[in-house]
């Protein structure tokens, strides 16, 4: 079943869901009736929030309020698909065991290091045990009518994967790879700005080009000075594929020989330092390689497919208001 990114772990889920309780609902302002229930807009808020602040380091001004807009509403969406989904379940009699509650909530505390940080952080939301336990008990019912009704009547025969292998034969080049570290040094602000050269930043760069000639580690270089996503495992990116990066990266990889430093790359908001590893010549994948990838894609397909016609029809004998 498709559904929609939402910016925030299971657990920031399960503690503001458990947060709005029936008495707190009274005096909430409704954000949509889903047949005898409400969504009230704190519920809603609290889950959109970290959203919004994530959104607002991406978009600015008409972007930001039209991005925000279409994320609200399949947000209200998705919940409202959820209640129903879970009021569907209870009319089904869909049953969860006490053992299987508490199995859920084992693998959650264990995000925590020990039971007492584990109790600190639900008193400091100002959640009761009881709560956490209905909101598991819903998850898993829901989860429960999706594989009965939904998953658990996909099937994929060998023919539809042997003949989506055939249709889309793109899908199997495996194009030229090659394994990277980087170390991302931003320019300043200014540089940036008036798209100049930042001399401090690309005299730094150089100096780690010195000491990795002689020898120093890349990773342990990255892990303390690197600016991007992949600094905390030592600059590592994985494996690249010819095309996923920007021209001027592109050609500079796949250019560098095994195990060698490139140079300092300029780009127009940063410095970059990249390390080359191993390098995988381009391919095209067997069916045999590819059938389980294939079985896998066709049969969530297939699955999406019938959770939007299931969810279609629910939604027509329901009532749902959005206020």
């Amino acid at each position: 079943m498709k559904r929609i990114l939402i910016l925030i772990s299971f657990f920031m889920t399960l503690l503001v869901q458990a947060a709005f309780s029936e008495d707190r609902q009274l005096v909430d302002r409704v954000a949509a009736v889903v047949n005898n229930e409400v969504i009230t807009q704190s519920e809603f808020d609290v889950i959109f929030r970290p959203i919004y602040e994530q959104l607002q380091k991406t978009y600015q001004g008409p972007n930001l309020q039209a991005e925000l807009e279409k994320l609200r509403l399949q947000l209200l969406n998705q919940l409202i698909e959820d209640r129903l989904v879970y009021q569907e379940a209870q009319k089904l009699g869909i049953e969860v065991s006490d053992s299987e509650i508490q199995e859920e909530l084992s693998s959650f505390k264990s995000q925590f290091p020990d039971q007492t940080r584990f109790e600190q952080e639900m008193e400091k939301a100002g959640i009761q045990l009881a709560d956490l336990e209905k909101r598991v008990k819903e998850r898993i019912s829901i989860a429960k009518l999706h594989q009965g009704l939904i998953r658990g009547r996909v099937v994929v025969s060998p023919n539809e994967t042997e003949q989506y292998y055939k249709d889309h034969p793109e899908e199997f080049v495996q194009k030229e790879q090659v394994e990277v570290w980087s170390i991302t040094l931003p320019k300043g602000k200014e540089a940036v700005e008036k798209g100049m050269m930042d001399e401090a930043v690309k005299r730094k760069a150089e100096q780690f080009i010195a000491q990795l000639k002689k020898g120093a580690d890349f990773e342990k270089l990255a892990k303390e000075n690197s600016k991007d996503v992949h600094a905390e495992q030592g600059g590592f990116m994985g494996f690249i594929q010819r095309g996923d990066l920007v021209d001027s990266i592109d050609q500079l990889l796949f250019s560098l020989p095994k195990g060698s430093i490139s140079d300092v790359l300029e780009t127009e908001n940063n410095y970059h330092i990249f390390k080359v590893g191993e390098k995988r010549e381009a391919s095209h994948k067997s069916f045999k390689e590819a059938e389980s990838e294939i079985s896998d894609k066709l049969f969530r397909q297939k699955a999406h497919e019938r959770f939007v016609q299931w969810m279609d029809e629910l939604k027509k004998k329901s009532y749902i208001s959005i206020r």
